[in-house]
């Protein structure tokens, strides 16, 4: 989810350089760093700080559809978007129609909004009750640039359902930047950190685009070695041996 206040940050980081030593590239990172990277990424939830949850990911080909007033150059972006974690994933992705797909796109002017009127029909079953869809989306439109939410089997932790939404009256770039967080983090990858860095994951990094390093999570989070619903427990040995056969 791409909170408010980094927009802010990516006005900075595009009109100014940094004096931080921040990592410029997942090569400054050491093998530790990024395993410990994958942990906070995957296995923990921005709402339940603290706590550590099972690994999620996407286990059969992924239907999707695009809902909204959608323009030929966002239609690209989120073609290309899948195109790249299709790559880094080794999951397809099969568009249908949207009460068919396992994940939807709503991109829209005004998309908080309309997800609650004009799309209400395909955006309702992604919520537990209408109190719930409203609560939510209220509260995502007053602290979110666009947000996504996921749904999981309770017994395989496999993913089962994914939604975004991506209000499309902001900045063309920010369209763009959202596009590719939320799209990514309905793969999995589903934690917020501003310790990751340099990260699409870090609000406050003014990232708009992935980094090697959130690629090099993604292509961690799906290799056949891990299994959805793994505990960090069960995956970090896994996990470190991944990061040592894909780095070195």
């Amino acid at each position: 989810m791409c909170r408010l206040p980094w927009l802010l940050a990516v006005l900075v980081a595009l009109t100014t350089l940094s004096a931080c030593k921040t990592p410029r590239s997942v090569q400054e990172l050491s093998d530790d760093v990024i395993v410990e990277n994958v942990r906070t990424i995957a296995f923990y939830r921005e709402y339940d700080p603290g706590v550590e949850h099972a690994m999620t990911r996407w286990d059969k080909p992924i239907t999707i559809a695009y809902v909204g007033d959608i323009t030929e150059r966002q239609l690209k972006e989120l073609d290309d978007h899948l195109d790249e974690l299709a790559r880094l994933s080794g999951r397809d992705f099969v568009h249908v129609a949207p009460d068919q797909a396992d994940v939807v796109a709503f991109l829209a002017p005004d998309a908080f909004e309309r997800v609650l009127d004009t799309y209400r029909t395909d955006y309702r079953r992604f919520f537990s009750s209408d109190d719930a869809m409203e609560r939510v989306t209220q509260e995502m439109a007053g602290e979110a640039l666009c947000f996504g939410r996921i749904i999981t089997n309770s017994r395989s932790g496999s993913l089962e359902q994914a939604m975004v939404v991506i209000p499309t009256q902001i900045d063309r770039f920010l369209v763009r930047s959202c596009i590719i967080e939320e799209l990514t983090q309905v793969m999995g990858p589903v934690n917020d950190s501003d310790d990751i860095k340099p990260s699409i994951f870090n609000d406050s990094s003014g990232n708009l685009l992935l980094s090697d390093h959130d690629r090099l999570i993604i292509r961690v989070l799906y290799d056949d070695r891990l299994q959805a619903g793994m505990s960090w427990e069960q995956a970090e040995p896994f996990v470190r041996q991944i990061v040592t056969d894909l780095r070195h």
